[in-house]
């Protein structure tokens, strides 16, 4: 447990220093971490960058590399998790669309917070939470034990309670949030192996977890898209979409296939308006590793 604990002092150190230290020191842990991504991974990104937006092979690169290098900054902004509370909260976020989210939990039935691997979605979640909604999380266990508890420690800090993806638990504890009339919140824009909806995302097809959908046609709850920008004078904002509701006819695949479809649109029109903000070095479309992966 080593670990956990240079963690939480180097979490303190963090909380003192000014913030616009740590975001220098972010940014160079960013820029160091872009050392460490295997090549071929940064030129699978830089393909699929431009063949999704059209741009330059040095605008891909561009674009590819900084989507890296946040995730310093992002690092930097849980680490100071210890200074979020609803009063802080607001200085650190702006959040347009909180309206969409006050109407649709007025409804009574609970609702989802649909979002990507988007800009810093740990500190999404605690945006939400600290704004005063009951907020279960559904995370992936962390491979280090240590690190697993540390960061599941500073989302509840946050106020946000955490379920597992994987397991009976994690879908039992989904569903019992649900029909408590609380919120789930749940990451949507990666394969996870399991049983999908295959859609299109920038004109090629990905198979996409239809757990919203499902929730949703279930539960009758309504999805709320829902983003983490760095605006260009470096301050955070969240941007909530008006709710999107699953419909329940006799025609199950078709209701997911819909709700699902305008998902991902969505989430297609995010990323076009803020390239650098999605995790493109991840295998999204699976054929990462033929086309860049050097053969033994």
């Amino acid at each position: 447990m080593l670990t956990y604990y240079i963690m939480k002092l180097v979490s303190k150190v963090f909380c003192i220093l000014p913030w616009r230290v740590g975001l220098a020191f972010g940014n160079c842990l960013g820029r160091l971490g872009l050392m460490f991504v295997p090549e071929w991974r940064m030129r699978m990104a830089a393909a699929n960058v431009q063949e999704c937006l059209g741009v330059s092979p040095e605008e891909a690169r561009k674009i590819a590399d900084q989507s890296v290098v946040k995730f310093g900054r992002m690092i930097i902004e849980v680490l100071r998790f210890p200074l979020l509370n609803p009063e802080t909260i607001q200085s650190v976020v702006k959040t347009d669309g909180l309206e969409y989210l006050e109407e649709a939990y007025a409804k009574g039935k609970g609702a989802l917070m649909c979002t990507g691997h988007f800009g810093n979605w740990e500190l999404l979640g605690a945006d939400v939470a600290l704004h005063g909604y009951p907020m279960l999380s559904i995370a992936r266990k962390q491979n280090n034990g240590a690190m697993d508890r540390f960061i599941n420690e500073y989302r509840e800090m946050a106020g946000q309670k955490v379920a597992y993806n994987r397991g009976k638990e994690g879908v039992l504890a989904m569903g019992r949030y649900l029909k408590e009339k609380h919120l789930l919140g749940i990451l949507f824009d990666q394969d996870t192996n399991d049983t999908g909806v295959t859609i299109d995302l920038f004109g090629k097809k990905v198979i996409t977890p239809s757990g919203p959908a499902v929730f949703s046609r279930t539960f009758g709850c309504p999805i709320l898209p829902i983003f983490m920008h760095y605006d260009p004078d470096g301050s955070c904002r969240a941007k909530i979409y008006p709710p999107l509701y699953a419909e329940k006819t006799k025609d199950k695949d078709k209701d997911l296939f819909q709700v699902t479809e305008k998902l991902m649109a969505i989430l297609e029109q995010e990323i076009r308006s803020n390239p650098p903000m999605w995790f493109w070095v991840h295998d999204r479309w699976k054929d990462g590793r033929e086309r860049f992966k050097p053969k033994k």
